[in-house]
């Protein structure tokens, strides 16, 4: 009868200590304040001088997050699957038990997975079936408690990296919009190094970029003489770049330049500088004022800020190549606007004449130039000229030969201006520079033509009745030779004549297949126009060209100039 009363008082008693239990664990403010006092309630109702409540990491790790009587601490693996739910005892050779004094383990399991283990102390009446099942209870009363631990410590690992990743990614807009307001290099790459050093807290960082003369310090901060060392050239450093595809400690780089090169910096970590899919640059860190290593985070940031950094110096060289490209284009169309000039502004005023003529550069400004300079007393000289080249060195050197043929029109023969004209270009061009020149002076009353032609496409004199020549008298090009003497050539134009004057940008017109148009079709289109006035004529002429070549853009400067004798 009084054993009876007893387990009826013992059961009493443990259903109190398992609600107080529960009291506990609901009105703690944090999971090991609740499973301390937990294990306090469970230590008093069984008498035992030691008990711990263990986290099973999923390696088996049993790490301490209460314990009475013992030091907290992480024990080694150990498989709890197989453990019975009353608890399993634990005997001589089990570090539990040698160590640490302990003499039951008994599982907590939540949703059919082990997640730790409740263990005690021996006590002096040992653990019989009421005892473990008390502590079964206990086990699984527990076990929300421990779960919802480790979720918050998950929570709070999970909420430190996100933190962490929203400072770095602060950081990255911080950066990018700080280097999207800068407009040089320079500016560029020191808010780069600024921001480096200061996500990392280093006393050094430096940018390494490629130059024309090789892989050159751009910027550095705390790298003392560092700033004097030359540039590792170009084919050793793209060897070494090709290698540093991702972030990596300069202790584990391939010995060489660039390796020695930062750690003669005292720089611990490289960092490619990538753009597009070329590595441009090395962006190098200094070791961290903690001590702590670079982790794969860090790395990925670091990587970051250099992509970034190259994806800013990369707008700052296309801004740059645009603003050059910019001022060219307004200088070349400056000298397209003074090239215009230099044509003939208002249309020929000789009795018994007309003229039209048009020059079509290939590019913004050519070679090509044609003119009619009025000599008084019904003189007229007329000039086509193409300078070898094309774009703008041609349209300088054509300006020049203008500005000559200008001067000296009329003051002398065309064969002895040609002569002169060819002394000055032989002596102030290059000798790959050469200009080829038709020039003739007309005397209307006697409707006589004085020329000479200096290497030039001969022009083509077309009678009324159809016949035709070609005015080919003179020498060689100007500027090719120092001293060359130019024969003169002399013609007559009748009523109805017409002199087509041209470059070789219109005989050597070429069709889709490759065939240029050549002299022959030249001659039949003349001779088709020749009954036209000289706007006609020059209108067909250059569309018959444009014909040819099948509305394709010529790759050469086009001129025609068209006399006709009324």
């Amino acid at each position: 009868m009084r054993q009876r009363r007893a387990g009826k008082r013992s059961r009493v008693s443990r259903a109190d200590a398992l609600r107080e239990i529960g009291t506990a664990l609901a009105s703690a403010a944090r999971p090991d304040d609740a499973l301390a006092s937990a294990l306090g309630i469970v230590r008093q109702e069984l008498g035992t001088a030691r008990a711990a409540v263990f986290h099973a990491s999923e390696d088996g790790t049993l790490e301490t997050v209460a314990a009475i009587g013992l030091a907290p601490e992480t024990l080694p693996p150990r498989d709890l699957e197989g453990a019975p739910l009353e608890g399993s005892t634990l005997g001589a050779g089990d570090e539990l038990h040698d160590r640490h004094g302990l003499a039951l383990l008994v599982p907590i399991r939540f949703r059919h997975r082990t997640i730790g283990a409740l263990a005690l102390g021996p006590r002096e009446d040992g653990y019989g079936a009421d005892e473990r099942r008390f502590l079964g209870e206990v086990a699984r009363t527990l076990a929300a408690t421990i779960e919802g631990g480790r979720l918050e410590v998950e929570l709070r690992r999970t909420h430190g990296r996100l933190s962490a990743k929203v400072f770095e990614l602060r950081n990255l807009f911080d950066l990018t919009r700080e280097l999207a307001g800068s407009f040089s290099e320079d500016t560029v790459l020191q808010r780069a190094v600024t921001a480096v050093m200061g996500h990392f807290v280093v006393a050094r960082c430096a940018a390494y970029v490629s130059r024309t003369d090789g892989l050159a310090l751009a910027h550095g901060r705390g790298l003392g003489r560092e700033t004097e060392r030359g540039p590792i050239p170009p084919p050793v450093a793209r060897a070494a770049l090709e290698g540093l595809t991702a972030p990596r400690l300069v202790a584990e780089l391939p010995p060489g330049p660039l390796r020695r090169r930062l750690e003669d910096a005292r720089l611990a970590l490289a960092v490619p500088m990538v753009a597009g899919e070329r590595i441009e640059g090395v962006l190098g860190i200094g070791e961290r004022a903690s001590g702590q290593p670079f982790s794969g985070e860090d790395r990925e940031v670091a990587f970051n800020l250099a992509r970034q950094a190259m994806a800013a110096l990369e707008t700052v060289r296309l801004q740059r190549i645009r603003e050059e490209k910019r001022r060219q284009d307004h200088e070349l169309a400056l000298a397209r606007e003074i090239q215009q000039g230099l044509l003939p502004a208002r249309p020929l005023e000789l009795p018994g004449f007309e003229t039209a003529g048009e020059t079509r550069p290939c590019f913004e400004v050519g070679g090509d130039s044609y003119d009619w300079i009025p000599l008084g007393e019904e003189r007229l000289a007329l000039v086509v000229a193409d300078v070898s080249g094309k774009g703008a060195p041609a349209s300088l050197l054509m300006a020049s030969t203008h500005a000559f043929v200008h001067a000296l029109a009329g003051t002398a023969p065309p064969a002895t201006l040609a002569a002169r004209l060819n002394r000055f270009l032989f002596a102030r061009t290059q000798a790959s520079r050469f200009v080829t020149l038709f020039y003739a002076e007309l005397d209307a009353t006697r409707r006589r033509l004085a020329y000479v032609n200096a290497g030039h496409v001969p022009p083509y004199l077309v009678t009324a009745a159809g016949s035709l020549a070609r005015l080919s008298s003179g020498g060689a090009a100007l500027g090719l030779l120092p001293e060359e003497a130019y024969a003169p050539g002399e013609a007559r134009l009748e009523a109805g004549d017409v002199l087509a004057m041209v470059t070789d940008g219109v005989t050597e017109a070429l069709s889709p297949d490759e065939r240029e148009l050549g002299d022959d079709r030249v001659c039949e289109t003349l001779r088709t126009l020749r009954g036209g006035d000289a706007p006609t004529i020059l209108e067909g002429l250059i569309a018959a060209a444009d014909a040819w070549a099948g509305g394709r853009a010529s790759g050469d400067d086009l001129t025609a100039l068209v006399l006709k004798a009324r």
